[in-house]
């Protein structure tokens, strides 16, 4: 008999089919919302659904509400649902979870849109931030509603709120109270201002938003207003074509870069806009754990708006057809990123080449003055036919130092803003060039006194020399003009702190002025012959292939020398 004797006999008949149904509908809402684990990225999935519902303006805001901590996300877009009534445009997310209009949208439009979420479970990421949320609407003068949700609870509540005076005629509201305390730690003001301009940089480039995070939890005077702004990507720019073909789906925005000595560089990964992956080596179900991908110093974006996100995290990507198609469109890509590191890498040492050539120009310059007995011959310069345009120049020197300043009539007060002048700074290769920060109160006065200033630099090939307000930009001779970095300077006055960035840009050196000398150096191959220099009676030329110089390579000193 056995087990066998207990199993109900098999219907002879043809196979049926089900329906999948769960037994529990609130279970699978509890997963979905217990599978966002990170409180940034919950904000980030809120300010998402603003910048899809094309607001112009944006603010994040944490502070206290009923006697405890809170975070708000406002926006000026269309509102929720706006072609419905406000009462049945909030029951109506309330009660089709999984669903969303933006499902219906192709990759394609979804590209164009800038819109990554589709399942409609965004809003209850706010699990992992608080326990209690609250989503107000006002839509073209309406009155104000409210839908309010409670963390693990399945009933939700709808209610009408009195207008407040001034009240903008559309708005949405998210409020989200009895914050995690470990959420609330990770959400405030520069943290969250900055994981939101790397989270969603191809949706704010796109959408042109403007962003804010304001922090009135921030104690004392420390600062209170972040602006959101995606950073610029640094390091020396690969020549690829912007757009990659994926066959059967949009193509895929490539954008890399050689971070050279970056302390961390990795390529990230966007599906319209929205990072999956901060680093593309974590999407291991599509071997691109290798060379160049990752271990080769690139850093960058590639976003390919066809990927299946898992709606949940919104980390990852699902492995299905568009994942297979996009990793074969990595294999097409991948002789191309080779090709390019290869090129960056001959041109870096033929950067250092010129930095010894430029190293002996200097060691030479003012020659014709101590021997004058002898003929030199005629050397071009900037006044010889090359017009400078004075990038990358030294600075000139500041008005406010080249004469004592005068008495003010009035001292300046607190610290209320600071920048950095020049922005960009412009740097050639093997030079320097002075920054400036400007502190000022909030009258707009310089402050002279008082004041210390904490200098920084994010970026290859370039360093810092000096401090207080007026520091000297260094770039390396092997930097390569074009090469970018980020200069960050944050000054504080007590308990009062201000910050400010900009632009490093290595540029094309100035051309020396004309004269007699000697001519610039060529370095020339010549495999096999003896001679280490000569000069032809045009110009002077130097065999880089002679053993000698080869075998000094990577010592630039020694070479000068040779």
């Amino acid at each position: 008999m056995g087990i066998r004797a207990t199993l109900p006999p098999v219907p002879k008949t043809s196979a049926r089919t089900l329906v999948l149904r769960p037994a529990d509908p609130f279970d699978l809402i509890r997963w979905l919302a217990r599978s966002q684990s990170d409180p940034r990225k919950a904000v980030a999935e809120l300010v998402q659904n603003s910048i899809d519902a094309d607001a112009r303006h944006i603010v994040v805001s944490r502070r206290r509400l009923r006697g405890g901590p809170a975070l708000t996300v406002r926006d000026d877009g269309e509102g929720v649902l706006p072609g419905l009534g406000r009462e049945e445009a909030l029951r109506y997310i309330a009660t089709n979870i999984g669903s969303s209009r933006k499902r219906s949208l192709s990759p394609e439009e979804r590209r164009r849109l800038v819109v990554t979420g589709q399942y409609g479970v965004g809003l209850l990421g706010f699990w992992s931030i608080g326990r209690r949320m609250e989503i107000r609407s006002r839509v073209a003068g309406s009155s104000v509603h409210v839908l309010r949700l409670v963390e693990d609870e399945p009933r939700v509540a709808l209610d009408e709120l009195a207008v407040e005076i001034g009240s903008p005629d559309t708005f949405t509201e998210i409020v989200v109270t009895e914050l995690h305390e470990t959420g609330s730690r990770a959400l405030s003001g520069r943290r969250l201002a900055e994981y939101l301009a790397a989270e969603l940089r191809g949706p704010i480039l796109a959408s042109g938003v403007e962003m804010e995070v304001h922090d009135a939890m921030a104690k004392g005077t420390a600062q209170k207003r972040f602006s959101v702004v995606p950073r610029r990507f640094t390091g020396e720019p690969l020549r690829l074509a912007a757009d990659l073909p994926v066959a059967g789906f949009p193509s895929t925005h490539v954008e890399l870069y050689l971070a050279r000595g970056a302390e961390r560089p990795a390529i990230q990964v966007s599906c319209a806009g929205t990072l999956v992956a901060d680093d593309i080596g974590e999407l291991h179900a599509l071997d691109l754990d290798t060379p160049p991908w990752v271990g080769c110093e690139l850093s960058g974006l590639i976003d390919f708006p066809g990927f299946t996100v898992p709606p949940g995290s919104r980390r990852g990507v699902v492995p299905d057809r568009s994942a297979e198609a996009f990793a074969r469109a990595m294999i097409d890509l991948r002789p191309l990123v080779e090709n390019e590191l290869r090129r960056l890498e001959r041109e870096r040492r033929a950067a250092a080449d010129r930095h010894v050539v430029d190293e002996l120009r200097r060691a030479l310059r003012g020659l014709r003055g101590r021997l004058p007995q002898y003929d030199l011959p005629p050397v071009l310069g900037s006044r010889g036919g090359v017009v400078s345009d004075e990038r990358g120049a030294p600075e000139p020197l500041d008005p406010e130092e080249a004469a004592p300043a005068g008495l003010e009539l009035f001292p300046a007060g607190d610290l209320a803003t600071v920048s950095i002048a020049p922005d960009p700074v412009e740097v050639a290769p093997g030079h320097e060039h002075r920054a400036r920060a400007e502190a000022r109160d909030g009258d707009g006065r310089l402050i002279r006194r008082g004041v210390t200033y904490r200098w920084s630099m994010e970026g290859a090939g370039f360093s810092l020399r000096g401090e207080g307000a007026r520091p000297a930009v260094t770039a390396e001779a092997a930097t390569r003009p074009g090469a970018t970095a980020r200069l960050r300077v944050e000054v504080e006055q007590g308990a009062r702190t201000a910050a400010a960035e900009a632009t490093v840009e290595a540029v094309e050196p100035l051309p020396d002025e004309a004269g007699f000398g000697i001519p610039e150096p060529h370095l020339v191959d010549a495999s096999g012959e003896t001679w280490r220099s000569r000069f032809d009676g045009r110009r002077w030329e130097v065999n880089q292939m002679h053993e000698d110089y080869l075998a000094l390579k990577g010592e630039a000193r020694a070479r000068l020398r040779y």
